[in-house]
C-alpha cells in the first residue's frame, strides 16, 4: 500500500520548519521522521498519521479532536515523558514533533537474550509509574500502555511515548470504541466505555507480570478468551514461574491486574510504594538474576527455531495481518501465519504471501510496503551478511548511538542486498558529517572475513 505520507529516502522535504532526514520507524498507523529544528539546531523525531486513513475516517473533526488531545499532551513535561515540542499540520495531516532521543524500547529489551535482575525490574517500574502518575494527574489516561510505548534510554532513564493521544491514533484498535492493545487491556476497556487511570495500572500490572516472568499471563485464544481469562481471578503468580520471587511481589502484581477496577491500586504513586516496599534493596534479593530458562519456550514441533514466526515480532507480524486483511480480507491473518511458519527468511515469505494476490500491480505495492514492515524484524541477518559482519558494525555504532545499534544494524540488515548496502543505510542514520566519515572509513576498510572471500 502507497502512501503519500511517506517521505521518500534522499527526497529533500520540510515538515514545516523541519528538515526532514529520514524515517525512525514505520509502523500501520503512522511514520516517525527524523528531523532537524534549523532555529535551535536541535534533532526532533516527528510523528505522523497515514493520510490514507485520515482520508478514510470520514470524520470532519478528526484534526480538530487529535490537535486538542496532542496539546493537551505537550502541556505534560516529566523526565519519564517523552516531551512534545510542537503540533502542526501541512497539507491536512497532522505531525507531532518531539524529542529525539537514543533508546531501545522495553519490546526489545524483553527479547534480549538475557534476563533481569529485579534491580532492573525495580528501576524500569519505579520511572513507568512516576510518568503515568504525571499524566494522571493532569487528566489523561494513557490508554495503551505496553513494552513498546516504553522507551529505555543508554543511561537506564525511562520514558512514555504516545500518552494523551491513544483514543484518536492507538496502534491496535480492536472494535467499535475499542481502543488498546489486547493483551494489555483492562476487562472495562473491551466494553468500549469510559475508563479511567486504573486501565493504565491493569496494563502495568501486565507489563511488570512480563518483565518478570519473560511470558505474558493470558496468551492466544482471541479477544474474547482473553476478555474471559482477564475477568477470571485464576492467575497463575510470577513466583510459580520464577521461584526466586519474593512472594511480597506477587501481591503487587496481582493487585495491579485485579479484575474489578476499584480493587486495584488507587494510584500509581501508591503501585510504585507497594513495588518498593516488595523490592528491598538491602538484602540481596535485588542481585537474584531472572534466567532466561524462565521463559517459556516456544513449542518446536509447531514452530521451527529458524522460521519468521519464532524470530519476528509480534507488533511486526499483527502490521503484516494488517496488510493482508486490508487487500483480500480476513484469510489474510491466516496466510501471514502460515507463511511466517514456514518460511526462514524475508523472500521466502514475501513470496508465499505474493502469490495470494493475482494482480502484478497489487504484487509490487505489497511487497513494497512488506518490505519496510519486515525492517522492524529484528531476527538474524539474511544470507551474505555474517553474524562477524553484524557484530562489528554494531560496534562501531555504539559510541555514536548507544544501545539502539543492535537494533538499527538488524533492522537494515533484514532489508539489505549486500554488506556495502548495509554500510551505506546505516551511514545514513548518522547526521553528523565527521561522525558519518569515521564510520564510513572504518566500516569499507575492515578485513573481516566475508562469506564470499572479501572483507567488508
Amino acid at each position: 500500500m502507497n502512501d503519500e505520507t511517506i517521505i521518500k529516502p534522499r527526497e529533500h522535504r520540510r515538515i514545516g520548519k523541519y528538515h526532514v532526514d529520514g524515517i525512525l520507524g514505520e509502523g500501520a498507523m503512522g511514520v516517525v521522521y527524523a528531523g532537524h529544528d534549523p532555529d535551535i539546531d536541535r534533532q526532533v523525531a516527528i510523528k505522523t498519521v497515514h493520510k490514507h486513513l485520515i482520508d478514510a475516517s470520514g470524520d470532519g473533526d478528526w484534526l480538530e479532536r487529535f490537535a486538542r488531545e496532542a496539546r493537551a499532551a505537550g502541556r505534560v513535561l516529566h523526565p519519564n515523558l517523552v516531551t512534545i515540542f510542537e503540533y502542526l499540520q501541512q497539507d491536512q495531516v497532522p505531525y507531532l514533533v518531539m524529542e529525539r532521543i537514543r533508546s531501545t524500547t522495553l519490546e526489545d529489551r524483553l527479547a534480549a537474550p538475557d534476563g533481569l535482575d529485579l534491580q532492573e525490574v525495580l528501576s524500569i517500574m519505579a520511572q513507568i509509574l512516576d510518568g503515568l502518575a504525571c499524566i494522571h494527574a493532569a487528566g489523561i489516561v494513557h490508554r495503551d500502555m505496553k513494552p513498546a510505548n516504553v522507551m529505555v534510554t543508554e543511561n537506564g532513564t525511562v520514558k512514555l511515548t504516545d500518552f494523551g493521544i491513544a483514543r484518536i491514533t492507538a496502534m491496535d484498535k480492536t472494535g467499535a470504541g475499542m481502543i488498546g492493545t489486547p493483551s494489555y487491556m483492562a476487562p472495562e476497556q473491551f466494553s468500549g466505555g469510559d475508563v479511567d487511570a486504573r486501565a493504565d495500572i491493569y496494563a502495568t500490572g501486565i507489563v511488570l507480570y512480563e518483565l518478570l516472568t519473560g511470558k505474558k499471563p493470558f496468551e492466544g485464544g482471541g479477544i474474547e478468551a482473553l476478555l474471559v481469562a482477564a475477568r477470571s481471578e485464576n492467575v497463575t503468580a510470577p513466583s510459580q514461574i520464577v521461584p526466586e520471587i519474593p512472594s511480597a511481589l506477587d501481591d503487587v502484581v496481582l493487585k495491579a491486574m485485579n479484575a474489578d477496577a476499584k480493587d486495584r491500586f488507587a494510584s500509581a504513586a501508591d503501585m510504585r510504594d507497594a513495588l518498593v516496599a516488595a523490592l528491598p534493596t538491602a538484602d540481596g534479593t535485588a542481585s537474584i538474576r531472572l534466567s532466561t530458562s524462565a521463559r517459556p519456550k516456544r513449542d518446536q514441533a509447531k514452530v521451527g527455531s529458524n522460521t519468521m514466526l519464532s524470530r519476528m515480532s509480534s507488533q511486526t507480524l499483527t502490521q503484516v495481518e494488517r496488510h493482508l486483511i486490508d487487500k483480500i480480507g480476513p484469510m489474510g491473518r491466516v496466510i501471514a501465519r502460515r507463511a511466517a511458519a514456514s518460511a526462514t527468511n524475508n523472500e521466502e515469505l514475501l513470496d508465499i504471501i505474493l502469490k495470494e494476490l493475482t494482480q502484478e500491480d497489487e504484487r509490487h505495492e505489497m511487497h513494497a510496503s512488506l518490505l519496510r514492515l519486515l525492517a522492524a524484524n529484528v531476527g538474524p541477518a539474511p544470507a551474505g551478511i555474517s553474524d562477524d559482519n553484524l557484530h562489528h558494525l554494531i560496534a562501531l555504532l555504539k559510541p555514536l548511538l548507544g544501545p539502539i545499534s543492535t537494533v538499527l544494524v538488524k533492522r537494515h540488515a533484514a532489508k539489505s542486498t549486500s554488506i556495502e548496502d548495509l554500510v551505506q543505510a546505516l551511514s545514513d542514520t548518522l547526521n553528523d558529517p565527521a561522525e558519518k566519515a569515521g564510520f564510513l572509513k572504518a566500516a569499507q576498510s575492515d578485513q573481516r572475513p566475508h562469506p564470499d572471500g572479501k572483507g567488508i
